[in-house]
């Protein structure tokens, strides 16, 4: 593994395949958070706590991992002030919000989709706007939910398991709506189980539509 310094504020961590090998890591098991990838999560955590003068205390992190060409995985921490401009900021990645992918502009294979396309992240400030936001979910939605909650806000988790690639876009076109999208990818996942307390282990969606029709 390779650390590089970018900035006061940034280390970028760069695994090719060798070392991913060495941790028994698959490249397409960084979509999700299995036992391996937590470890390496924590590997990673360490790594920043020992960088001279990178963190102090409580110091908010946010986590961003790309997949870079087929053999190799690159980590972004970035330290956040919370200071900043008068606001709190939170402690995973805000993701540019995008239109609606419904083409693309080459083939995508099942195995690049299912990493890129099956698994997002948003934040709501309170339960029934993530409630809400439930409710206007296509009813063909089929896939796994949980809600965490941190600093005060509450996260979905949605992992999208069917296999129109048009499902993804239709969810995130309501959440958007009323949440805000975070990068989203196995290192948010770990950051969230880490730091944030799980609300709502199973069935997220369909346990916030009973919540609001009640």
């Amino acid at each position: 593994m390779r650390i590089e310094r970018i900035s006061d504020t940034q280390i970028k961590f760069v695994l090719m395949m060798d070392d991913l090998e060495e941790r028994d890591i698959k490249i397409n098991e960084l979509s999700y958070a299995s036992d391996k990838t937590q470890q390496l999560f924590r590997e990673i955590m360490t790594l920043v706590q020992d960088e001279q003068e990178f963190v102090e205390g409580e110091t908010p992190l946010m986590f961003e991992a790309m997949r870079v060409g087929v053999d190799s995985l690159v980590v972004v921490v970035t330290k956040i002030d919370n200071a900043a401009d008068g606001e709190k900021k939170y402690n995973l990645i805000p993701a540019a919000r995008q239109e609606c992918r419904y083409k693309r502009s080459r083939p995508v294979k099942q195995e690049e989709q299912a990493n890129e396309d099956s698994y997002s992240i948003f934040s709501f400030d309170n339960l029934d706007f993530l409630a809400a936001a439930a409710v206007r979910l296509p009813e063909h939605f089929v896939g796994t939910s949980q809600i965490h909650k941190m600093d005060n806000r509450f996260f979905l988790l949605i992992k999208n398991e069917t296999e129109d690639t048009r499902t993804t876009a239709e969810l995130e076109a309501v959440l958007y709506e009323y949440g805000q999208k975070h990068v989203s990818n196995m290192l948010s996942h770990q950051y969230l189980l880490e730091r944030g307390s799980v609300f709502i282990a199973e069935d997220a969606v369909d346990k916030m539509r009973m919540y609001h029709n009640a």
